[in-house]
């Protein structure tokens, strides 16, 4: 004891756990006893203080697992990602990824246009009544199942060519450039629709009405329905008649509902 206080010599955890692992060589019990005696005040202390930096002290394992995780999250990164996050670490960022930044960002402001032809209608008209639906719909629909394309005459190419007076050969290459309708049937063959021929041959303006058509059965049926567009007759009686480019121009404007 100095001036009334307690005075404990420097002990530290090392020298405790030397001193409970060293067996002492011809120590008096006495002298042990003293040095117990010494230690027991600040042993509390002295542990407390080992258990804290034991704490404190980070493990390896763990930060290089961290560090690792990381590593592979920034590598998945797109690079207008890494730019943002370099900008939020105030990390200095290359002028050339500051320009993809830029155009990232303009790409995102920029209103993407939709793709196709967008139909805008007069919104909904006004309420009637159900006859009154039915009679409004009966004055723009035009019932003909005469005109149905499956019921219209089809013959295959032998009786064709023998009406027809021409050869095979001379059929065949209609067909292959698109001058007439071809109905196949089968794998290999095909039927004709007599309709599509004038005396002995096909009415001219087939071939630019079908481009407009994904299949020759949809051409054909398109063909033999009365229409709106050409006056409420079949438009394939109107290329008989001779006006080639009014029905080329009703079928520009078949799926056009605007």
């Amino acid at each position: 004891m100095i001036d009334g206080a307690l005075v404990f010599p420097e002990v530290s955890v090392g020298m405790i756990e030397a001193s409970a692992t060293r067996r002492p060589a011809r120590v008096s019990a006495k002298a042990s006893a003293g040095s117990v005696l010494h230690i027991l005040p600040i042993l509390p202390i002295l542990l407390r203080r080992r258990t804290s930096l034991s704490a404190l002290r980070p493990s390896h394992l763990t930060r290089a697992a961290l560090t690792k995780a990381i590593e592979s999250k920034v590598e998945r990164m797109a690079l207008n990602e890494l730019v943002e996050l370099a900008s939020t670490l105030k990390v200095a960022v290359p002028t050339a990824a500051k320009a993809i930044r830029r155009r990232g960002q303009k790409s995102i402001l920029r209103p993407t246009r939709p793709e196709g032809r967008v139909l805008q209608g007069s919104g909904v008209g006004p309420v009637v009544s159900a006859a009154e639906g039915r009679r409004l719909l009966d004055a723009i629909t035009i019932d003909n199942e005469a005109a149905d394309w499956a019921e219209s005459e089809l013959v295959g190419a032998g009786e064709l060519v023998q009406r027809l007076g021409i050869a095979r050969g001379t059929l065949d290459n209609w067909r292959k450039a698109g001058k007439i309708i071809a109905l196949r049937k089968g794998l290999r063959n095909f039927v004709y629709p007599i309709r599509q021929f004038d005396r002995r041959r096909p009415v001219d303006g087939l071939d630019q009405v079908a481009e407009h058509f994904a299949s020759a059965e949809e051409t054909w049926e398109w063909l033999v329905a009365p229409n709106r567009m050409t006056d409420g007759k079949a438009p394939i009686d109107v290329l008989h008649a001779g006006d080639v480019r009014g029905v080329v121009s009703a079928a520009a404007g078949a799926f056009d509902y605007a």
